[in-house]
């Protein structure tokens, strides 16, 4: 402590404390003062013992050490850092940190002496490293920096300007792969270890190196200055994005396959193509030129793709693929074929009804029938147009189907033969989830005798040399092909992506290419979008939480760019090839799905919560439908309330039920559920439970059954929350849905018991109860008791019109009128049922209220034997 301080007094008091912490001896002056005692004869074997020390001086209020600072290590390396200025030798510099031989002042432990002291040391080293690195530069040195920086960063890995020094240094030395490889390394040190981006500074100099600006010019390398002169810049090939892959030329190292194709497609329909792969290895373009050559050969192409999500949309994938097939075959042979049907194509794609000139199809009140014949239509429809046009359905990312677009799919393929209709499907094996049923309709179309299955290999060196020269306008050297190769499997996106970061940073060399290659393609599409204009990357930050395809009215009114600005950012995008066109000219799409992903994690979470807000409102404001919505305000929480989410959801779910995708209508409702619990407690949430519990219900109890047990479940859940809540109109279907689910279980005690005494509160629960409690008398014969019962009920209603029940679309009052006219009609009064019967059949509704009128006029002319009206209703 005392060499810490050569010439300046510590005091007594101080080095007790140090000494001892805060548990001195009792008598800890004294054997402080033995201590140093024993140090001055050590420090001065030949004093005497009554000469004064001239090395270990007593001073009030402490001792100092009378030293000159330059015989301490730390004095002396302090000094040399600190007498250093910019244009000295930096010998000085490696000679002062030669002192250095390990961590400082080790016997004081964690002392706070101790720790302030060697933070300082090390500071102060530091210094020395950046002020060396700074002189060793300035006079053409670069490599004797690299060697100390990586030394350097080894030891404090969020340094900037150390990583800036080697990045220079790597620049000047010829290495700008590495320098720019060095920028991803202290990228990724400060994001995945301290959240935050790289400083200013250090992004600008990155941005330098990519420009090759003259200020990073320094003085001649010794390592260098016998380098020949640089060739000019190479420069990427940019290739017209927006048009297919066979006007810009064939596709590369896929003879075989586009040979394969061509027979399929000769064979004009009964046949199924397989295209499968991983990420990047080219399904999508495969798919495209499969599509060029189906329409050249005047076949009716229809495309669609699965949607990646947690609820893709029910049966997208299919409206897309007809959509396609209506815009391209002509439209009175599409008219013909499904007009036994209706216009079934517009129950998957709304468009389509102001495309075909069909009527709409029958409705049908039983769900599993509506479904069949919804499927059997679209695929007989298929059918009967191939006839006449040959038809080429491709769908692809497969493994993104939901489950009534594979059920489609099935069924669709098991009805190729004989048919015009050829299928082409892509999927990628390794995201199949075994789980879901995709997988065994893959497995199955796999092994169908229709099947020509292509499974994608990656390019040989041959085609990679053939895609380098595309993209740099000159031939590889067949080392870097050979690396390219080996560091990417010859995935093609992966090769592509490469040679495009190779040509833009001029290095085409087999080192650039080994060392330039990132542990994830995620950082060579970092660096792409970091190119970009500013105000570009800001849009494509935007679209990406769109999705893969947008919609540029709804990308302009979030961004709130002027139009024409906005047109011009999207067109240096298509230039660049991030966008590319797609086939709506109001859309834009990204030309690959991980550079969306890396435009969308380059923001943070709740940025990006912000933007699905906003896009959310962007979409509803322009007439998207309730699941589009969803899509983004699932993702907005928790900067958008749950209670506003959780009826979106719902929505959403009446959406899936009105396409027959029930399975998925319930997972929506059950989501929205768990959403809406993450609220707080309150009368809004419990109204809001309540309703998505009925309609979950009124849901499963068309597929599962009245008193299937997941519907018992959800009364069951309901309960608790009907018994604290107060009983106003928005809870009346779910009061309605528990009370007739336990009047048909057989428990009406528990109706009754969820309703208040005659007069007291809300008459609702009243009326609910009154109306079940008459349906019970009139099942046992009680005519009278449920002629009283519903005579109450009606008279009890307020003079108020409810909204019709959820999913089912069902008039509660007429649920009222109906058993009210039949009581009427067996207690003689036939006047009061023809009455009821007539205010009844007034009343909206859907299908299912229709069905309930016309059973209760049947039951009313029974009751008069009127068997021609009973054969009418």
């Amino acid at each position: 402590m005392l060499a810490v301080r050569p010439g300046r007094v510590v005091a007594v008091q101080r080095l007790i404390d140090e000494l001892w912490s805060d548990e001195p001896p009792e008598r800890a002056l004294a054997s402080l003062q033995a201590y140093v005692s024993r140090l001055r004869r050590a420090l001065e074997p030949g004093r005497g013992s009554r000469d004064r020390s001239a090395v270990l001086v007593s001073r009030a209020p402490g001792y100092v050490l009378a030293l000159d600072p330059a015989r301490v290590d730390a004095s002396r390396f302090a000094a040399a850092v600190e007498r250093f200025r910019p244009g000295d030798d930096p010998a000085l510099l490696t000679a002062a940190l030669s002192l250095w031989r390990g961590d400082p002042l080790p016997e004081l432990g964690d002392s706070p002496v101790a720790h302030a002291e060697r933070s300082r040391l090390q500071e102060l080293r530091f210094t020395a490293i950046e002020r060396r690195s700074d002189a060793l530069l300035a006079m053409g040195r670069p490599a004797e920096v690299v060697y100390g920086s990586e030394a350097a960063l080894a030891e404090s890995p969020y340094r900037e300007r150390v990583w800036a020094q080697l990045m220079l240094a790597l620049y000047r030395s010829g290495r700008q792969a590495d320098a720019l490889a060095a920028y991803a390394r202290a990228r990724t040190a400060l994001v995945d270890d301290l959240g935050i981006e790289p400083g200013p500074e250090l992004q600008r100099l990155e941005s330098d190196i990519l420009r090759h600006c003259e200020s990073l010019a320094g003085a001649a390398s010794p390592e260098t200055s016998d380098m020949p002169e640089i060739r000019a810049p190479l420069r990427p090939v940019m290739q017209d994005a927006t048009k297919p892959d066979a006007e810009r030329g064939a596709l590369v190292g896929r003879d075989e396959e586009l040979a394969a194709i061509d027979r399929v497609l000769d064979g004009r329909g009964g046949r199924l193509l397989l295209v499968s792969g991983g990420p990047g290895i080219g399904k999508s373009a495969l798919l495209r030129e499969v599509a060029d050559r189906a329409a050249a050969r005047g076949f009716a192409v229809g495309v669609g793709g699965g949607v990646d999500g947690r609820q893709p949309p029910v049966f997208l994938p299919w409206a897309q693929a007809l959509r396609g097939v209506a815009g391209t075959a002509d439209e009175a042979a599409v008219v013909a074929a499904f007009a036994p049907y209706g216009n079934l194509p517009a129950v998957l794609d709304p468009a389509l009804a102001e495309v075909l000139p069909l009527p709409a199809p029958e409705r049908l009140a039983d769900a599993e029938l509506a479904r069949s014949r919804l499927y059997q239509g679209i695929v007989d429809g298929l059918r009967r147009l191939s006839a006449t046009t040959p038809v080429l359905l491709v769908l692809d990312d497969a493994h993104h189907l939901d489950n009534p677009s594979t059920t489609l799919l099935t069924l669709c393929s098991r009805s190729l033969a004989g048919s015009g209709i050829t299928l082409a499907i892509g999927y990628r094996p390794g995201e199949l989830d075994a789980e879901a049923p995709v997988a065994d309709a893959v497995t199955a179309l796999a092994a169908s005798a229709h099947a020509v299955h292509l499974r994608l290999p990656g390019l040989s060196t041959e085609d990679i040399a053939a895609l380098g020269a595309r993209y740099t306008e000159r031939a590889l050297p067949d080392e870097t092909v050979r690396v390219l190769a080996d560091r990417t499997g010859g995935n093609p996106f992966f090769v592509g992506e490469l040679l495009q970061v190779l040509a833009a940073e001029h290095a085409l060399d087999a080192d650039a290419a080994r060392k330039l290659v990132p542990a994830r393609v995620q950082e060579v599409l970092r660096r792409r979008l970091g190119r970009l204009p500013e105000q570009l990357r800001a849009v494509l930050a935007v679209a990406a939480v769109l999705g893969r395809e947008f919609e540029v009215p709804v990308l302009h009114e979030m961004t709130q760019i002027d139009e024409l600005d906005l047109y011009d950012t999207l067109d240096i995008a298509v230039a660049a090839g991030v966008l590319v066109a797609a086939d709506d000219p109001a859309r834009l799409r990204f030309s690959h799905d991980l550079l969306r992903q890396t435009a969308y994690l380059e923001q943070g979470p709740l940025r990006r919560a912000r933007l699905h807000a906003r896009a959310a409102r962007a979409v509803r404001d322009g007439g998207g439908s309730a699941t589009a919505v969803a899509a983004h305000l699932r993702l907005a929480l928790p900067v958008v309330a749950a209670l506003d989410v959780a009826p979106v959801l719902a929505d959403a779910g009446g959406e899936a039920y009105e396409r027959t995708a029930h399975a998925e209508a319930a997972a929506l409702l059950r989501e929205a559920v768990a959403v809406l619990l993450t609220a707080a407690a309150s009368q809004e949430r419990d109204v809001l439970e309540l309703d998505l519990r009925v309609r979950l219900a009124f849901t499963m109890q068309a597929t599962d059954g009245y008193l299937a047990e997941p519907v018992a479940e959800q009364y069951a859940l309901m309960e608790p929350v009907l018994r604290r809540v107060r009983p106003v109109p928005r809870i009346v279907p779910a009061l309605w849905g528990y009370a007739s689910f336990h009047t048909v279980a057989g428990h009406p005690d528990k109706v009754e018991a969820m309703a208040p005494p005659d007069g007291a509160g809300e008459p609702w629960a009243r009326i609910v109860a009154d109306v079940h409690a008459g349906y019970w008398a009139l099942g046992r014969g009680d005519v009278p008791g449920a002629r009283r019962l519903l005579r109450r009920a009606l008279d009890a209603l307020p003079d108020t019109d409810l909204p019709l029940f959820p999913v089912i679309g069902w008039d509660p009052i007429a649920g009222i009128l109906g058993p009210a006219a039949a009581t009427e009609s067996l207690a003689g009064d036939r006047a009061a049922a023809e009455a009821h019967l007539a205010e009844a059949r007034r009343r909206r509704g859907e299908l299912f209220n229709e069905m309930y009128v016309v059973h209760y006029t049947a039951l009313v002319a029974a009751d008069r034997l009127d068997a021609p009206e009973v054969e009418a209703a």
